[in-house]
């Protein structure tokens, strides 16, 4: 909504300007601003435009006046300005009757006033009245909205706002939280009533012409197109994404049922979006200072003892933070560890940002590429399943953004708070490190997976170190079914026709095959040490993935 020429007037630059005629009309709304001193300079309005005029026209070709009234082009105007005393010393009253009949309100404004000014005056007194009109009342919110958050009673007062400023319903939706909101009934009524599914508001399914308004805001308007029935009822609405630091927070739309927007509706759009990008803003900021209190919480409370627990306890009480909160954890790291890689925390964070982990885990960078996810425990169980495709969809944004960057993550399943986080890491370390060597090809990896081996504590390098006769055989291809053989034949208690029963193969078979083992390994199976040291060797090797 624009505004009205009568309440144009009350404001102090406009004291001096007066009306000559169609007083009864001064309710009608300024749209817009345009100049004419042509005689068929009406023509070209659109409607509901403010007219400017020195008079020239007026004066050399009085019928213009008489002949735009009966073509019906200057009752669409808002009103005419006339600069008095330019070109006309008196309006002639054949002229000021035809305002009047029209209730058409004829101004009369000084000599002095230059264009631009008057112009600029308009402007910023429409500017004013939309911003008073869309400006939000906290106060007032909270009493009308109790149980709702303050950015769900911020982003419902705007787009109520926008409504009744408008008289267009309003829509968005938060790709955070996957929730949409509206100003009222109408817009879903409408939607419905044109078969409009909520993604087609920023991605139409049907076919639509695209129309930019503003590239800066990406503002667009999409307008459908029924092409077996032309001459059809037709929709169209505006589209702006609301982005914080490159990244779609949220999509706000206006739709225009019955009409397209007029200029002065395009400024409230405006306002309106900068009021909620300044929303998301804010709550993007908040996150980040929050996540940062957390994150260095975090890394003292991996760094703490026993003796430290009051401290940690006065940390967490200074954040915020709930220390009786149980969280499943995970610890991720990108899988190609190399140093002169670049740090991707940012490319890591943005990430996560847009990931469906957001909804249910926090996070804590807490190294060069290294970072805990805390899932918060919840009554029902996490599903292995549904773990696993939170992590896969983060993993696959994070490989978007930095294809370099493929990340690997080792979690627990068992729930502890964060006053136990250092042992629920270890679990998490071990699951990593343990889980990519028995199951090269898998991303990710739970510490039960591990069985009676999360037991052991052998150090990495020295593990490699053991397994480097192994490494040596699986470059022979032809290797591998020997080791894999004897992997069986020791589950087997060493029973030649028990491991020929399950590999389905002749027992000779099975004994050649053993023989050659014993070739190359030259172990002595009647040591139970050595016995043992192979069976778990033959386990780290994961055999299976590689035949």
């Amino acid at each position: 909504m624009g505004i009205a020429i009568q309440e144009l007037l009350s404001q102090e630059y406009f004291k001096d300007f007066y009306v000559l005629a169609g007083a009864k009309g001064l309710h009608r709304e300024i749209q817009g601003i345009t100049v004419m001193e042509a005689p068929d300079a009406f023509h070209w309005t659109k409607g509901k435009e403010l007219v400017l005029s020195s008079g020239y026209v007026i004066a050399k070709e009085p019928d213009c006046i008489e002949k735009a009234f009966r073509e019906g082009s200057i009752q669409k105007s808002a009103g005419m300005m006339i600069k008095r005393e330019r070109y006309l010393e008196k309006i002639p009253e054949e002229i000021l009757e035809l305002f009047d009949q029209y209730e058409v309100p004829l101004i009369s404004m000084p000599f002095s006033a230059p264009w631009m000014e008057v112009m600029s005056q308009i402007n910023t007194a429409v500017l004013n009245r939309t911003i008073r009109r869309l400006r939000i009342n906290t106060s007032h919110m909270t009493f009308q909205m109790s149980n709702f958050s303050y950015k769900e009673q911020k982003i419902k007062r705007i787009l109520q706002a926008m409504e009744a400023e408008m008289g267009f319903p309003a829509f968005l939706y938060d790709f955070v939280e996957e929730e949409a909101y509206y100003s009222s009934m109408n817009f879903q009524k409408i939607a419905k009533g044109f078969g409009l599914e909520t993604e087609d508001f920023w991605e139409p399914s049907m076919p639509y012409t695209r129309h930019t308004l503003c590239d800066y805001m990406d503002m667009v308007r999409y307008r459908l197109v029924n092409q077996s029935h032309q001459e059809g009822p037709r929709i169209s609405w505006i589209r702006v994404p609301i982005s914080v630091n490159g990244s779609v927070q949220a999509y706000f739309a206006v739709m225009e049922a019955r009409e397209f927007l007029d200029y002065y509706d395009e400024y409230s759009i405006r306002i309106a979006y900068l009021m909620l990008q300044g929303l998301y803003e804010q709550i993007v900021a908040a996150q980040n200072m929050g996540n940062i209190g957390f994150e260095n919480f975090v890394l003292y409370a991996l760094s703490a003892t026993e003796d430290d627990t009051q401290k940690m306890m006065f940390q967490a009480n200074v954040q915020g933070i709930s220390m009786s909160t149980k969280y499943r954890y995970v610890l991720f790291r990108r899988a190609d560890n190399q140093e002169e890689l670049p740090n991707r925390r940012k490319e890591i964070l943005e990430a996560y940002r847009k990931s469906s982990l957001i909804k249910y885990a926090r996070i804590a960078m807490i190294g060069e590429n290294v970072g805990i996810l805390f899932l918060e425990d919840r009554e029902e169980d996490w599903e292995k399943g549904h773990i696993l495709a939170l992590l896969e969809e983060f993993r696959r944004r994070v490989l978007k953004s930095c294809p370099e960057t493929a990340l690997e993550f080792g979690y627990s399943l068992d729930a502890a708070s964060l006053g136990r986080i250092r042992q629920s890491i270890e679990k998490c370390q071990k699951a990593l490190n343990m889980g990519k060597m028995i199951y090269p090809s898998l991303f990710a990896w739970e510490y039960s997976q591990l069985g009676a081996l999360a037991w052991l504590d052998i150090p990495e390098e020295e593990l490699t170190h053991m397994l480097s006769a192994y490494s040596v055989l699986l470059k022979d291809e032809k290797n591998i079914e020997l080791l894999k053989t004897l992997k069986v034949y020791l589950e087997n208690n060493m029973n030649y026709s028990a491991t020929a029963e399950k590999l389905y193969v002749h027992i000779n078979t099975i004994r050649k095959r053993i023989d050659k083992v014993n070739e190359l390994l030259q172990i002595d199976w009647s040591d139970n040490i050595a016995r043992m040291n192979a069976e778990l060797l033959l386990r780290f090797l994961n055999l299976e993935e590689k035949i």
